[in-house]
């Protein structure tokens, strides 16, 4: 085969939720992302190692998501792991993709293969296919920053299945090996919201319940107050999982907000983001 037709079959992620979660005019979108980070205030030296930002559309957490990113905005990374949930999971499994490049209005972004194939000789949980990465959004919104910030950096997506203490322990021990000897040069990015709720005053609660376990590093009882339907928020085996990994540092709660609208407060749960910085 020769390099044309190799370069022809190389497996590329397109932009799925363009135009939904964020604009398809590259214009427009880096004026927006532009703006978003400018607004945003200076927090945690701007050398967080980790952070937690949201995934709804930049209309809705795009100061959140833009004040998380800010947060880690001077750090010189290598990579950019991005942990986030498949929504439409039945499966515990941990998804990465087949695509070497993750491209839209934002650019073509490399995934880093390497840490892939590290992450496919992790176990039985770890498992490969584009079509949760094509279904699932919570990935894409995090790279409209991540190339405007960090450019030519690449990345590694891993998509999170149904939430089981087996599986966060699989994801745990996966970042422990893949990541250990290399968590300087890495920056982890949680991709989750909060907690919704029929009232606004129950997703307070959840959420903070959630938040205070999250800066404790207390991962265990979330995971049973996950099973207890305690809490649901869709990122929980995501952070249950970097926080029992052991390279979570500790973590600062940069701001949090709940949303929903008048209109819609009736038939829509009420839902809460927050951006989180990790030491």
């Amino acid at each position: 085969m020769s390099m044309a037709d190799k370069e022809a079959n190389r497996k590329v992620r397109g932009a799925t939720w363009a135009g939904i979660y964020y604009d398809d005019d590259p214009a427009q979108l880096s004026r927006d992302i532009d703006r978003l980070l400018a607004s945003a205030p200076s927090v945690h030296g701007e050398t967080a190692m980790a952070i937690l930002s949201p995934h709804a559309s930049l209309e809705y957490s795009g100061d959140l998501m833009a004040l998380a990113w800010n947060s880690c905005s001077n750090r010189k990374v290598a990579r950019i792991v991005i942990i986030a949930p498949w929504h439409r999971a039945a499966e515990s499994v941990i998804w990465l993709p087949e695509s070497l490049n993750f491209e839209g209005p934002f650019g073509s972004i490399d995934v880093e293969r390497r840490c892939v194939a590290e992450f496919m000789d992790c176990g039985t949980s770890f498992s490969q296919s584009d079509i949760p990465h094509l279904e699932e959004h919570s990935i894409e919104v995090q790279l409209p920053f991540a190339a405007r910030l960090f450019p030519g950096v690449p990345i590694v997506p891993l998509l999170v299945g149904s939430p089981s203490g087996i599986l966060v322990r699989a994801l745990a021990s996966g970042l422990g090996l893949v990541f250990g000897k290399k968590r300087s040069s890495t920056l982890f990015v949680i991709s989750s919201d909060l907690e919704f709720a029929r009232s606004p005053e129950e997703s307070a609660r959840r959420s903070t319940r959630l938040l205070d376990l999250l800066e404790s590093g207390d991962w265990e009882s979330m995971l049973e107050e996950q099973g207890a339907k305690k809490l649901g928020s869709c990122g929980i085996a995501s952070i249950a999982g970097f926080l029992a990994s052991g390279l979570a540092g500790k973590a600062q709660i940069l701001d949090r907000r709940i949303s929903g609208t008048a209109r819609e407060e009736e038939e829509e749960p009420h839902g809460e983001y927050a951006a989180v910085a990790f030491g």
